[in-house]
């Protein structure tokens, strides 16, 4: 089992597809605040012209973010691909080789991993 893992999109979004983008967040957010309770931080921004937008995960171990991607690509991932050119992926951890290989597959996105943690902590928020 691995430690931490942060996990980043960044995307472009499609001309015209600003409110459809939003509204996908709104509910892919509450799926995950409602279906995974161990995801620690799932956050999304967005320029300030609505042409950019990142998300920002942050999940206790390889396990978590493999439950949320299958759960990305089972309820999700149509709306999401419908608005969204995703071109960077950034990981900070050691995901699993099934999460490696997915990523890999978002055409035209580059994909980085960054397995070595060198220092940091992550701080327990209360209930």
């Amino acid at each position: 089992m691995s430690g931490p893992l942060v996990f980043i999109t960044r995307s472009k979004v499609k001309p015209g597809m600003w409110e459809q983008q939003l509204e996908h967040d709104r509910e892919a957010t509450e799926i995950v605040d409602s279906d995974e309770p161990r995801v620690i931080a799932f956050n999304t921004w967005s320029s300030t012209d609505q042409a950019e937008m990142s998300c920002i995960q942050v999940h206790p171990d390889a396990d978590s973010l493999d439950t949320h991607l299958k759960i990305f690509y089972e309820r999700l991932a149509q709306r999401a691909g419908d608005a969204l050119d995703t071109y960077e992926i950034d990981i900070y951890g050691t995901p699993s080789d099934g999460v490696l290989e997915s990523m890999r597959q978002v055409p035209g996105a580059l994909v980085r991993v960054h397995p070595v943690h060198l220092t940091g902590f992550l701080r327990p928020q209360p209930l």
